[in-house]
C-alpha cells in the first residue's frame, strides 16, 4: 500500500506567529507550502532559511548560531544567515532564504528572496588546482561561484572525479549508499562550468617564479595563480606483510571499492586504529556480517578526542554491535 508524503510540520510561518514565541538567539521550524523553514532571531534580527544542510540534510535547528551565521550540527557546514551562501565545508550548495517582516505583534515569513548573480572577474587569469579532493573541488566551484571567469584547471592522481570522502568509510562502504552517491558533482558539471579536470595526472616539478608545473608525462602547465591542495596519505605500517593485496588503506574511492570487493567473500576483518575513520570502517563492515576486530594501541577508542568516559561509551556501543 502507497504511504502519504511526509508534510511539513511547525506552524505556517507565511500565517505569522506571535513575536514573543521567539526570543533573541532562538530558533522556530516552520514551513511555507510543501517547504520547511527555519525561523532565527539574532543580533536583534530576523531571518528565514531552509531548515535542512545541504550536505546530508541534516536539521539546522539542532544547529549553533555565531554572529550571522548557522552552523550544521553533523559536520560544522557555515551558512550565512543573511543570503543562505554556504561558506565553510562540506557544504557546497547555499540554502534558500526567504523574506521576514514582523508587524502588529507577529512575525511573517514571505517570499523566497531570489540569489543575486555575481559580476565576473578574472577573465584573463589561470588557476591550477593540484590535488582532486574535496579542498579542491571546493576552491574550484566557489571561483565559479564568486563569478570567477578565468581558466580553472584541476590536476589529481585519482582515477575518480572529486569524492564525498565520509561516504566512503560510511553509507557506501557498508553497502547501504549507492555509487552515484559518492561523487560531488556528475562529471557533466565540470564540463559545464568550464573546469578542466585530468585524471591520472601526477605532477612532478613545480617553478614558482616562472609559474609552471611539469607533469608526470613531460608536459608543461602553466598559471597565475596555484593552489595546493593534495590532502594526506594514509599511515602504513613498517612491518612485514603490509604489502599484501588484502591489506588495505582507506582513502579513495577505488580503496574502498578494493576493500568492498574482498568483503564480499570475507569472513573476518581487522581495523587498525580505532578513531573516526577505523571505527567508521569497522562498523560498516559489520553491517555486511562480518566479524571485525579493531586493534589499536590506546586504552580506549577516540580517548585523546573525547576523553576516557566517551571513549568507554563509545567502545561498549560497538561492542554491543557485535
Amino acid at each position: 500500500m502507497a504511504t502519504e508524503e511526509k508534510k511539513p510540520g511547525g506552524p505556517d510561518l507565511s500565517a505569522g506567529i506571535p513575536a514573543a514565541d521567539l526570543a533573541e538567539g532562538a530558533m522556530l521550524t516552520g514551513h511555507i507550502g510543501d517547504d520547511e523553514v527555519l525561523l532565527v532571531r539574532q543580533g536583534g534580527k530576523l531571518f528565514a532559511l531552509s531548515a535542512h544542510c545541504t550536505h546530508y540534510h541534516s536539521p539546522l535547528a539542532d544547529g549553533l548560531l555565531v554572529g550571522e551565521t548557522i552552523r550544521c550540527p553533523w559536520h560544522h557546514a557555515h551558512f550565512n544567515l543573511q543570503t543562505g551562501e554556504a561558506i565553510a565545508a562540506p557544504a557546497l550548495a547555499p540554502v534558500t532564504c526567504w523574506s521576514v517582516e514582523e508587524r502588529g505583534g507577529k512575525i511573517f515569513v514571505k517570499n523566497k528572496k531570489a540569489q543575486s548573480a555575481p559580476g565576473k572577474t578574472g577573465a584573463d587569469e589561470r588557476v591550477v588546482i593540484v590535488g582532486g579532493g574535496a579542498a579542491g573541488f571546493a576552491a574550484a566551484e566557489m571561483l565559479r561561484r564568486r563569478g570567477f571567469a578565468g581558466s580553472i584547471s584541476m590536476l589529481s592522481n585519482d582515477d575518480a572525479a572529486p569524492v564525498d570522502r565520509p561516504n566512503l568509510s560510511k553509507d557506501y562502504l557498508a553497502g547501504s549508499a549507492p555509487a552515484d552517491w559518492v561523487p560531488l558533482r556528475g562529471d557533466d558539471w565540470y564540463a559545464e562550468n568550464k573546469i578542466d579536470l585530468k585524471l591520472k595526472t601526477e605532477v612532478a616539478a613545480l617553478d614558482v617564479k616562472g609559474k609552471e608545473l611539469t607533469l608526470g608525462d613531460g608536459s608543461e602547465i602553466k598559471f597565475d595563480k596555484l593552489l595546493l591542495a593534495t590532502g594526506a596519505e594514509p599511515v602504513r605500517l613498517p612491518i612485514p606483510g603490509a604489502d599484501q593485496p588484502h591489506v588495505h588503506t582507506l582513502r579513495s574511492f577505488d580503496d574502498c571499492r578494493a576493500i568492498i570487493a574482498d568483503a564480499k567473500s570475507a569472513k573476518r576483518a581487522i581495523v587498525i586504529g580505532a578513531s573516526f575513520i577505523g571505527l567508521e570502517a569497522a562498523a560498516a563492515l559489520r553491517a555486511r556480517e562480518i566479524e571485525v576486530h579493531v586493534v589499536a594501541p590506546e586504552k580506549r577508542p577516540l580517548e585523546r578526542v573525547f576523553g576516557p568516559h566517551l571513549g568507554d561509551f563509545i567502545r561498549a556501543l560497538h561492542e554491543e554491535h557485535g
